[in-house]
């Protein structure tokens, strides 16, 4: 983890980082129809490498304002509050990568129903997911 003063160092070191990550092979797990269960997506994580080519984006505030998470890892369920972020995203931008957002820690509850597919975005989140994302899972 690496925190930063501003956006501008922290877009720097993600140019700096991309330019040294492997290429994402596209990952194909369909999110079911009803991801009450928190099940993890069914795609082979170890064929892929285990970097997206670019970084999901959570943002504090709409329209991609305030404090801003980057996540590049995949293949696994990532708590929100383990960096103080828990029920706090209000916009987001997907990388590369497909990604999940989900209501509780470890995939569990609702996942996010809006656009996660790669470079997807919200700009404000949909009505009733404002500041409820507690994990996220990048594939």
């Amino acid at each position: 983890m690496e925190c930063f003063r501003n956006t501008e160092a922290l877009d720097a070191r993600e140019a700096q980082l991309a330019s040294t990550r492997p290429a994402a092979v596209p990952s194909a797990p369909v999110q079911p129809e009803s991801a009450r269960d928190g099940s993890v997506p069914t795609a082979s994580v170890a064929s892929h490498s285990s970097y997206c080519s670019s970084s999901l984006r959570l943002y504090e505030h709409n329209w991609y304002g305030g404090r801003r998470l980057s996540f590049w890892d995949r293949g696994y369920w990532q708590n929100l509050s383990d960096y103080g972020f828990e029920d706090r995203t209000s916009s987001y931008i997907v990388g590369g990568c497909t990604s999940y957002l989900a209501e509780h820690a470890d995939g569990g509850g609702w996942w996010y129903p809006g656009p996660t597919y790669p470079y997807a975005g919200e700009p404000a989140m949909q009505w009733g997911w404002q500041d409820t994302i507690s994990s996220i899972y990048v594939g």
